[in-house]
């Protein structure tokens, strides 16, 4: 467009043939290989790529949920917290690099993710998930999120210390995390 080519028919259609190619219109496999070229993904299915601080921070921001399971069973408790991100089959990648940088978790389903035949032949949506709550704490404290998800994230990590004080174990403190539970992600009040 700097060189005017878009006021002739030519260079409109060199326009609207590279137009068809981004965003949606990229194959699943080319941006699958831009992922493991850019992560810098070996032979051996190890990202070389050392992701910032702060881009994971954003990334969580955008795409992250912070989950707590709460089952009832026989006058027993369960309260387990975790952190998810899920992404499309394509970008799994992604998720594999979010793992290496927490030193842990894991990203279902389980696959070879090296192979891009078993990448694009999974599931359509892969999710990551990290149970270390410790780790999510120490790192959330250390780069805030910047969206009403560090509220969720504040919540969820009330119910965590609220476990790990055992007050899931009575009556008054399992009611106290349904009510936080209750208003967490997508049941947060608007106002």
């Amino acid at each position: 467009m700097e060189a005017k080519e878009h006021l002739t028919k030519e260079g409109l259609e060199k326009i609207r043939e590279i137009s068809s190619k981004m965003n949606t219109g990229r194959t699943n496999s080319e941006k699958y290989n831009f992922l493991s070229k850019s992560l810098g993904l070996d032979s051996n299915g190890i990202i070389q790529k050392k992701l910032p601080e702060h881009w994971v921070q954003t990334f969580i921001d955008g795409e992250g949920m912070f989950y707590n399971y709460i089952k009832t069973d026989d006058n027993k408790v369960t309260v387990d917290s975790s952190m998810e991100i899920a992404q499309a089959n394509h970008d799994v990648l992604v998720l594999l690099a979010i793992k290496q940088f927490f030193n842990g978790g894991y990203i279902k389903p389980k696959y070879n993710m090296s192979s891009i035949n078993e990448c694009l032949n999974s599931r359509s949506v892969n999710r990551f998930i990290i149970r270390d709550t410790k780790n999510i704490i120490d790192f959330v404290n250390n780069y805030p999120l910047l969206t009403r998800k560090q509220l969720d994230f504040l919540d969820w990590k009330e119910i965590v210390e609220l476990k790990n004080k055992g007050e899931h174990k009575n009556p008054e403190g399992i009611a106290q995390i349904l009510k936080i539970k209750a208003s967490m992600n997508s049941k947060r009040d608007d106002q």
